[in-house]
């Protein structure tokens, strides 16, 4: 990282552009529901394969969910420890 005459370091979150910001977060915005969206919709799909409605669709949105609570506090880890 090259440092600038005024002491500040080129390629800092400061000087990242609005829409550069912005897209981190949408990011964390999308990836969270999609993810038990895709939980729920391969739960409906395995119940309707074995017959087993509705376990696979209830345990599978579950799993989802808690994976993406857990990337979730990954993400804001990182792009909080990126801001400092």
């Amino acid at each position: 990282m090259e440092v600038r005459e005024n002491g500040s370091k080129r390629g800092s979150n400061r000087e990242q552009p609005l829409f550069v910001k912005a897209g981190k977060y949408a990011a964390i915005g999308l990836e969270f529901p999609s993810t038990v969206i895709g939980g729920m919709l391969l739960g409906y799909v395995l119940d309707l394969y074995f017959d087993a409605s509705p376990w696979f669709a209830i345990s599978i949105t579950l799993l989802a969910f808690l994976g993406a609570c857990l990337r979730l506090v990954q993400l804001v880890k990182r792009f909080s420890h990126q801001d400092k």
